[in-house]
């Protein structure tokens, strides 16, 4: 498997470097206005897609509790506009939380999240938001994002009698101008009495990939599942997570937690999570290569380097482009402070040498990192920053440019 993953990867990643020497990071700019008191942001979307480009623009999402309700908010740069737009208020209802977005072309998005436990989408069209619609037919959340083209899904976690199923659907225009779900289909008809939690999406040629947290073990695994296109039925769901240890019959194996999906090249997936299987040192970042767009997945690789090893990693991110780049960020604190990390292939493909980028990084804590990676294999980085852990938060955006 892993001789086959290297061939198929060869193509895309030959000429890579390290972290470090992919891209050289600009200014950072401020998203959603300065910190205020009592006002806290949060990036906590299933998979943490909350940033996405299409055409000329980006776009970020994420939920803070500016109006003193949590609730969903957006803003966008168009390409040679020196600051984002003012934000705009995505959600209704009491409570809105984890908020997620996914490019679609022409300058438009699709956006979905949690409100009043149900589940939400919008489309988000030359600034402006279509009518909201609600996708779940029972109670939900969780909900994930992936696209293709002009194709858009969405996956969700819904309980219906007790019964936990993840439902994914493509969305399609609705009726009022925004969007519906349609075909929806269960990953696993019968469901499960055990919860599900975090699913995330990946889309490609190859067909749809979802993976998520998983109790029917009776304790956290990591399962993925792979459909060949909106219309066709998941395979069976298999284990994304390695069996670390088996010292004794009441050992689980390591804790697992909050994956994400990436497509990139034709047909090439990366998942990434936080894993516990270093022991007492806490989570570490693991991520597995998936081909034929995740219908078989390489084995578990260890993303941070050694210096990071003593130190516990968290909220990691992935991106990935058709042009066959990918990239993995989470935040640590192996200086002191919380600090932004990257790490992707280097040319002997294996996980580059770790690399902060200097925006996000120093002083006061930077963390829960968003990433996106446009065409021209750009990268885009959104992050949450507080002075002090007990200090309100605000959020930042840099872009990465590619070196030559």
């Amino acid at each position: 498997m892993r001789a086959a993953l290297v061939l198929l990867l060869l193509g895309a990643l030959v000429g890579e470097a390290a972290a470090s020497a992919l891209w050289q990071f600009e200014g950072r700019l401020g998203v959603g206005g300065e910190a205020a008191d009592g006002v806290y942001h949060h990036l906590d979307g299933a998979g943490r897609k909350h940033l996405a480009i299409s055409a000329q623009t980006v776009a970020a999402v994420w939920e803070d509790n500016r109006s003193g309700d949590p609730q969903v908010y957006v803003a966008l740069k168009r390409h040679g506009q020196v600051d984002f737009s003012p934000p705009l208020q995505v959600s209704g209802g009491s409570e809105a939380y984890e908020p997620v977005i996914a490019a679609l072309g022409g300058n438009r998005f699709a956006l979905a999240w949690e409100q009043d436990g149900a589940v939400h989408a919008r489309l988000l069209q030359d600034g402006s938001l279509s009518p909201s619609s609600r996708l779940s037919a029972a109670a939900a959340s969780h909900v994930s994002l992936a696209s293709l083209g002009e194709r858009a899904y969405a996956a969700w976690r819904e309980r219906r009698d007790g019964t936990w199923f993840l439902q994914v659907a493509e969305l399609r225009p609705s009726d009022s101008g925004g969007l519906a779900a349609d075909g929806v289909k269960s990953v696993e008809a019968e469901g499960t009495r055990t919860p599900v939690q975090f699913p995330s999406l990946a889309v490609n040629e190859a067909g749809l990939c979802i993976a998520w947290e998983d109790r029917r073990a009776g304790h956290t695994r990591l399962l993925v599942s792979h459909s060949a296109d909106a219309a066709s039925a998941f395979d069976p769901p298999r284990h994304l997570n390695e069996f670390f240890s088996n010292r004794n019959e009441y050992d689980k194996g390591s804790g697992v937690t909050r994956v994400s999906l990436a497509s990139f090249g034709a047909d090439e997936i990366v998942a990434a999570w936080m894993d516990k299987r270093r022991g007492g040192s806490g989570y570490g970042i693991f991520a597995a290569l998936g081909a034929e767009g995740g219908a078989m997945f390489g084995p578990n690789e260890k993303v941070h380097g050694e210096p990071g090893d003593t130190e516990p990693h968290y909220n990691p991110a992935t991106a990935g482009n058709p042009a066959g780049h990918f990239v993995v960020a989470w935040d640590d604190f192996r200086h002191g402070d919380s600090d932004v990390w990257l790490s992707a292939y280097n040319d002997d493909l294996e996980w580059s040498e770790d690399f902060s980028p200097e925006v996000a990084s120093g002083a006061g804590e930077q963390t829960h990192p968003a990433v996106a990676l446009d065409p021209a294999g750009g990268l885009h980085l959104l992050w949450i920053e507080r002075a002090r852990p007990d200090a309100p938060s605000r959020l930042w955006y840099s872009y990465g440019a590619p070196r030559p």
